[in-house]
């Protein structure tokens, strides 16, 4: 009997899995039709297979846990992928900032809360619950748009990485269930550090050894990353820890590995496949009906999530002297509750703190603040330029970040906006062109080795008027972008034209339909990558077909370009 029943969860769960997969699979097309995001597919999946509508789902429980290992390899990534290194230069601000921004924000939730009559512990969770930003989620959204390396990115990764730390803490703390005492917060305290001292060790000490003499096989390397992921996982959930926080620290303890790029793509598959189990999770756990005399305190504590917390993430970078531009993209960039309060929720329902009610507002507020960034994030150009007054007002009564650098005027044939990839390839052609450029970038390090080379260099963001002014294009004879965002491409041309500059712009679009929207804004050119690459290719194929002596002149020239990208990297790695 006991096999048959196990045969049976088997054919169960196998089943709720297709179910998933192909729903999520539909919906996820359908939304694409629509050019929407394929989170809010995911969750409409959930939304429609849940108990809300068709009640297709019949192993909830086991769904659950399987999203919780879904986050757990979503974290687990996230690690992978954060350069500690990188974020010193933000450290202060991370640090500091973080403690400011989570303080006012709980105290606002905490305010709401109790406005809305409910009990101080309740509250409090909430408090904590609004507080945190999803990690994946900005992750997400910057590695679409190739921004984790700029500084908006470090900064919004600073608070990140800060926030999610705390949050352990927060995690041990709650698992005790006489509640949140300050014996359980040192506890937690000592136990965090313990776990971060062991992943410290093994990363600096252990791990290069193991992951050299592992990296002679794929299958080795991708199963000694699974054993590190697992690894920490156990030990956390030892400490009292969620399994997520462990795969957090193990992709942390990997990260600063050669071989973590390489890992990241072994793994990619594996993360889409529970995080999309995850986003699906969400959807079969929205209870609409549950919400009731609550429903003004989630859009309260939902306004709260996706306008307010932004603004204070901006005004706070604004204070510690950012510019403007990357102050606006962190905060909006931040703007959603974080799946680690997903795990607050659960951990304080399954102890007692809160009731069904608030766990359902929870999911809630992380489905619809995940959802609500996406788009957000399509517009933060527009809400940037709405609130350009705001900004400056806050700007005005603190000094400019070192890192933005205001270069004397020079004359100069081209501004070059963006030297990475594609942008190299034009640094070089402008070059041998004996051209005069200037390049502007909002990558930190980037600026740091143009000036390295000596390229007349200006560190800022596309969208941002002030670098626009200071790059002097009113005497410039060519304008080029290579950045990819439609949107930043549209503000510079807009900015060319309303000034009524003489300058030809050439600009980069990724589909067909954003370079007529960006020639009818007045682009001279556009030019689309894959199209581009496929004419060169079949140029260079005809070119080769025509003798030797044409073979060695594009075999040296393309040897010459391959020997500058890489003086180019060096100087990164530098």
């Amino acid at each position: 009997m006991s096999l048959e029943l196990f045969s049976n969860l088997q054919v169960n769960l196998l089943f709720d899995l297709a179910v998933i997969i192909v729903f999520a699979t539909i919906i996820a097309f359908i939304v694409r039709l629509f050019k929407q995001p394929l989170i809010l597919g995911y969750i409409l999946a959930g939304v429609v297979l849940g108990p809300n509508l068709l009640q297709l789902i019949q192993n909830q429980e086991i769904i659950f846990a399987l999203s919780e290992i879904g986050i757990a390899f979503l974290l687990f990534f996230v690690g992978l992928e954060m350069d500690l290194k990188k974020l010193k230069e933000v450290g202060f601000f991370s640090s500091l900032g973080t403690i400011i921004q989570i303080a006012i924000t709980f105290f606002l939730a905490l305010f709401i809360g109790l406005k809305f009559g409910i009990d101080n512990t309740t509250a409090t969770i909430l408090g904590f619950i609004v507080a945190f930003s999803s990690t994946s989620v900005v992750v997400k959204i910057f590695s679409d748009k190739d921004q984790i390396d700029t500084l908006h990115g470090r900064l919004a990764l600073g608070l990140l990485l800060m926030q999610d730390i705390i949050v352990i803490f927060l995690l041990s703390a709650l698992s005790n269930s006489g509640g949140i005492t300050a014996a359980s917060l040192v506890t937690s305290f000592f136990k965090g550090i313990t776990l971060f001292v062991i992943a410290l060790v093994l990363s600096s000490k252990v791990f290069p050894r193991l992951f050299t003499a592992a990296a002679k096989f794929q299958e080795l390397t991708l199963l000694m990353a699974l054993t590190t992921c697992f690894l920490f996982s156990t030990m956390a959930a030892y400490f009292g820890f969620s399994i997520a926080v462990g795969a957090f620290i193990a992709g942390i303890s990997i990260a600063p590995l050669k071989y973590s790029l390489n890992i990241q793509g072994m793994i990619g598959p594996l993360k889409d496949f529970f995080a999309t189990i995850f986003f699906v999770s969400l959807g079969l756990q929205l209870q609409f009906t549950s919400l009731g005399e609550l429903t003004y305190l989630f859009i309260s504590l939902f306004l709260l999530v996706i306008l307010v917390k932004p603004l204070l993430i901006a005004t706070i970078a604004l204070m510690f002297g950012y510019e403007k531009r990357s102050a606006s993209i962190t905060g909006f960039s931040l703007g959603q509750v974080s799946e680690f309060s997903l795990i607050v929720a659960a951990v304080a329902l399954s102890n007692g703190f809160i009731g069904q009610e608030i766990f359902s507002i929870t999911v809630l507020l992380v489905a619809g603040s995940i959802v609500a960034t996406t788009y957000i994030m399509n517009v933060e150009t527009k809400i940037y330029t709405a609130l350009s007054g705001f900004f400056t007002f806050i700007a005005r009564f603190v000094p400019r970040m070192k890192v933005q650098k205001k270069v004397a005027p020079r004359k100069k044939d081209i501004v070059l906006f963006g030297c990475h990839r594609m942008g190299t390839i034009f640094l070089n052609a402008f070059k041998k062109a004996r051209k005069k450029v200037l390049v502007v970038d909002h990558n930190p390090v980037t600026i740091k080795n143009l000036e390295r080379i000596k390229v007349n260099c200006l560190y800022g963001d596309i969208a941002n008027e002030e670098v626009l002014k200071g790059a002097g294009l009113s005497n410039t004879e060519f304008v080029v972008s290579t950045i990819r965002i439609v949107e930043d491409n549209l503000y510079l041309i807009n900015y060319l034209k309303e000034h009524k500059y003489q300058a030809k712009i050439i600009v980069v679009a990724e589909h067909v339909h954003q370079a007529l929207d960006l020639y009818d804004a007045g682009a001279d050119y556009v030019i689309i990558p894959h199209i581009v690459s496929g004419e060169k290719a079949s140029t260079m194929i005809r070119d080769l077909l025509r003798g030797r002596r044409k073979i060695e002149k594009i075999r040296n020239d393309s040897i010459e370009h391959i020997l500058f990208m890489e003086r180019f990297g060096q100087k990164i790695k530098d």
